[in-house]
């Protein structure tokens, strides 16, 4: 069995994943709602890449709030389980929870932690729903009770994100440009990064990089890697081998097989 036979699998290509809007009245504060099931016999270990945001998840060991990844992490899941979520609106996260994204980057924490007695209370009704659109329904009711007081994103990390996906222009200048015109020093630029995503600027605007290259390798265009490298903003091709690399653990040719397979 050769080396890449042995990899993990990115979730994307794992079992079967689907995602859907939420509910409207939750649109400002949650991008999606998803569910993805893993077959039975499944005995590759899951890859889960990092892409800026935070979910709630579910599955029969627990109801959980996802942190902001800086890299890739590989959850411990077993064959046939079947997971739904819910991903928080880029920077949607921190008023939604009352907490600064930073303390549960690249953590995993239990929603009774941070809710109490009513994240207990929803996870046992959701063990008790007897499908998974019934949990999905039932998830979104439970916090659509919540987000009538909750403010959405903080306008300037939500202008920050936005602008980062972009990419345009020296990521350094990009970064030095938006505390400015957001007349924010550039430490009380970085703290607020660190409260809304999890991370300062620059890590933010390398994980997005990152993802516009994923966005890449799953269009049905199939170009050299040199010249996806640059249209995602990367220097060079070497520039985003190590990057690739330092954030997923994958070569990039191995990650775009993955999605084209």
């Amino acid at each position: 069995m050769d080396a890449e036979a042995k990899q993990p699998v990115i979730a994307a290509s794992a079992g079967v994943y689907r995602e859907r809007p939420p509910l409207p009245s939750l649109a400002a504060h949650f991008r999606c709602v998803w569910a993805h099931h893993l077959p039975e016999g499944f005995s590759k270990s899951v890859a889960v890449l990092p892409d800026g945001c935070s979910d709630i998840i579910w599955s029969e060991q627990g109801l959980c709030v996802v942190g902001p990844d800086r890299t890739t992490a590989f959850p411990p899941l077993q064959p046939g389980t079947t997971i739904i979520g819910i991903r928080f609106q880029p920077g949607a996260a921190a008023p939604w929870l009352n907490l600064s994204m930073d303390e549960i980057t690249g953590q995993t924490v239990a929603f009774a932690d941070l809710q109490g007695a009513p994240g207990a209370e929803l996870h046992h009704r959701l063990c008790e729903a007897p499908s998974i659109s019934e949990r999905l329904s039932l998830l979104q009711s439970a916090l659509q009770r919540r987000s009538v007081d909750t403010p959405p994103p903080a306008a300037d990390m939500r202008l920050t994100f936005e602008h980062l996906a972009l990419g345009r222009g020296d990521a350094e200048e990009t970064v030095r440009a938006l505390s400015r015109s957001l007349r924010l020093g550039e430490r009380t630029f970085r703290r607020r990064c660190l409260e809304h995503f999890g991370y300062g600027p620059k890590t933010l605007d390398r994980i997005l990089r990152f993802q516009r290259l994923l966005r890449l390798f799953r269009s049905p265009c199939h170009e050299a890697l040199s010249r996806q490298a640059l249209e995602a903003g990367y220097a060079d091709q070497a520039h985003m081998s190590r990057e690739v690399r330092m954030l997923s653990g994958f070569s990039p040719g191995g990650l775009r097989r993955q999605y084209e397979g």
